[in-house]
């Protein structure tokens, strides 16, 4: 009996380190955000790494292999079309479902009077799939950091939204993965919310 209390002590003791919270403040404080109601946000995708294959450019060209040994030039469109998703899915899901749990307005528009701009950095992206019988929901990791206009080089505070899951009803890549960008930024404005009142 001892030595399985003491293996499961020791399988606590181990899995301890590993756990994290999916959503953390992990830089910073958010109370100078307090009385800011808009927020200029921009969307970084460099170094992105797509589910097993890796780095984004992997991706990318296995998919278009895939599309091209199917259809001759459909490779080329298949890529724009995973580029133009970042606009049409990922970015306005993100910012509509922020905008819904915290009373700071996002916007993308560069003529809007704010002191401090929200960067939002896409680390992974798990693209899911929807087969009809089986389906496996998309999930995205961000590193969201927010800096005065003024220095842009040293950010104010990070927060990492980890494992951020959605979209297992969706049959189109594009919509699946925005729907995950959809639950990244309800998460990152209830958080916000939250924290701003910290001090």
């Amino acid at each position: 009996m001892k030595r399985i209390l003491s293996f499961l002590v020791l399988l606590t003791i181990l899995a301890t380190p590993f756990s994290s919270k999916s959503q953390e403040l992990v830089k910073g404080k958010l109370n100078f955000l307090k009385g800011v109601t808009d927020l200029k946000v921009s969307f970084i995708y460099d170094k992105l790494i797509v589910g097993e294959d890796g780095r984004e450019a992997s991706y990318i060209k296995r998919k278009k292999a895939e599309k091209e040994a199917k259809e001759a030039g459909s490779g080329a469109a298949w890529e724009e079309s995973w580029y133009a998703d970042r606009e049409k899915h990922y970015e306005p899901s993100f910012i509509e479902h922020f905008g819904k749990f915290c009373d700071i307005n996002l916007t993308k528009d560069s003529s809007v009077a704010s002191k401090y701009v929200m960067v939002v950095h896409t680390k992974f992206i798990e693209i899911g799939y929807n087969v009809g019988i089986k389906a496996k929901k998309a999930a995205v990791n961000l590193e969201v950091e927010i800096f005065d206009q003024a220095n842009m080089k040293k950010s104010l505070c990070k927060i990492m939204l980890d494992d951020m899951k959605g979209g297992g009803g969706q049959f189109a890549t594009g919509p699946r993965i925005g729907d995950a960008y959809a639950k990244a930024g309800k998460e990152a404005g209830k958080l916000i919310r939250k924290k701003m009142d910290d001090k």
